[in-house]
């Protein structure tokens, strides 16, 4: 009796089919390395996406800030000043810009010599004058001593070539913001910066420029007692005490997001020397007139023309003093 062959055709139908029904461990193990490499190329792509948009958002920021000090000068014939110590509460250039900023009811509400109506303001948060990228720990801020909670910003006026200590025999007032009035320093009845004033042009002088608000070798120092954290300057409204002028502007007295080189435990390193508290002044002041952010390689700037350019950390400090000062001469060019 012939025997009949097996249907070929039935054969590789079963054999299909049982492929079809499932992964071999090898696919399995492919597959999971194809999909951890593309997202292993996503994640990276995400971020850059996000920090170009953070530091978008950032620029526009300080677009609006130059835009309001502008239409301040139009309005008054200069500038608003660093700080106005003439007056009780003592007024910051960011409580000058508030009209200017959609925020007239708060301006007014400072205006009050009601206690009360100071600290409301005061403790304001203004999302208009803080980066998307900047880490403030606690905003609103209570201040240890006054217990009054205080708005923080990122964002600092362009105080020339050294904007802090205020009481520093080594202040200037080169800069766009500084002290006025009667009490100013360095100099007693400095008054605001007209357009006229900025003999270096103003689309070569700067205007404002990021705070950071991050740097941990710094609040080790803070946390022996030393000085405060990072995160407790910066007020917008600036302080009640003599340290206002601190709060608000920035300087070139140090180079774009100079952070201290050192921590406390490794403080003996340090040259110039760093053994106390008086010691540890000198880098105070550097560290509190810097400019810088946490975008990564540099900082966004707005100038007095109303421009706004980002400043690598390479940016020289000679090109930086140039930049900050409104009439030194220096010839000079935007990195």
């Amino acid at each position: 009796m012939r025997r009949s062959l097996p249907d070929r055709r039935t054969e590789m139908g079963a054999t299909c089919r049982f492929a079809a029904g499932g992964f071999t461990l090898v696919e399995v193990l492919v597959a999971i390395a194809i999909i951890g490499i593309l997202i292993g190329l996503l994640i990276p792509a995400v971020q850059a996406a996000r920090e170009s948009s953070r530091r978008a958002q950032c620029a526009n920021r300080l677009v609006q800030l130059a835009l309001a000090a502008q239409n301040y000068h139009s309005a008054n014939g200069s500038f608003p000043p660093g700080v106005d110590r003439s007056r009780s509460p003592k007024s910051s250039v960011f409580v000058f810009l508030l009209p200017y900023l959609e925020q007239a009811a708060l301006y007014e509400q400072w205006q009050s010599s009601a206690t009360s109506d100071y600290q409301a303001v005061a403790a304001t948060v203004l999302p208009e004058l803080i980066c998307p990228c900047d880490r403030i720990p606690q905003n609103p801020l209570v201040n240890p001593v006054s217990l009054t909670k205080y708005g923080l910003t990122s964002y600092g006026g362009n105080g020339g070539t050294r904007s802090f200590d205020p009481s520093s025999p080594d202040l200037m007032a080169d800069g766009i913001f500084f002290e006025v009035g009667p009490g100013s320093r360095p100099v007693p009845n400095q008054r605001s910066v007209g357009i006229e004033d900025i003999t270096d042009g103003i689309s070569q002088t700067l205007l404002f420029g990021e705070r950071s608000h991050y740097d941990p070798n710094y609040d080790s120092f803070a946390a022996q007692g030393w000085q405060q954290t990072m995160g407790e300057y910066g007020y917008w409204t600036g302080s009640s005490g003599n340290l206002s002028l601190g709060d608000v502007t920035l300087s070139s007295f140090a180079p774009i997001n100079y952070r201290l080189p050192f921590s406390y435990s490794s403080r003996a390193a340090a040259d110039p020397p760093c053994n106390s508290s008086s010691d540890f002044v000198y880098y105070a002041d550097l560290r509190l007139c810097a400019f810088g952010s946490r975008h990564s390689g540099g900082a966004n700037f707005a100038m007095a023309d109303g421009s706004v350019h980002f400043l690598g950390d390479g940016t020289s400090l000679d090109v930086l003093q140039a930049l900050s000062t409104r009439a030194g001469g220096e010839p000079v060019s935007l990195p």
